[in-house]
């Protein structure tokens, strides 16, 4: 898996760990947690505090901060409050998943697409 904002937080840890030659175990064990915590925080299931955060971040040599970035549960709790709020804003975002889901648009696509529109304004 390369690195992209994509990933999510735990995909991007489990790809650190991985290419670091760590386990669960060890890692776990470095951050004081269980192993089957941090395999639910790979698996998108649970979240680490930011003081776990930064302890198996020093275990994979890697900066929290840059971590947090792949944490995308507050900007989807942001979007999902404003697609509730609008009916034509709900529809569009219900388009683009089904676009994605279809195939006829990539999440790299979509990504770029809302990048561009950000830029504009």
């Amino acid at each position: 898996m390369n690195e992209t904002l994509a990933a999510t937080m735990g995909q991007r840890l489990r790809e650190l760990r991985e290419s670091a030659g760590f386990s669960l175990r060890e890692v776990a064990k470095a951050a004081k947690i269980s192993a089957p915590f941090l395999s639910d925080v790979e698996l998108g299931r649970r979240f680490p505090t930011n003081e776990t955060l930064a302890l198996i971040a020093q275990k994979l040599r890697a900066s929290a901060n840059d971590l947090k970035k792949h944490d995308h549960r507050s900007a989807l709790a942001d979007l999902k409050r404003l697609a509730e709020g609008s009916p034509s804003l709900g529809a569009a975002v219900r388009a683009l998943v089904e676009q994605v889901q279809s195939g006829d648009l990539t999440a790299g696509e979509l990504a770029a697409k809302l990048r561009r529109v950000s830029k504009t304004k």
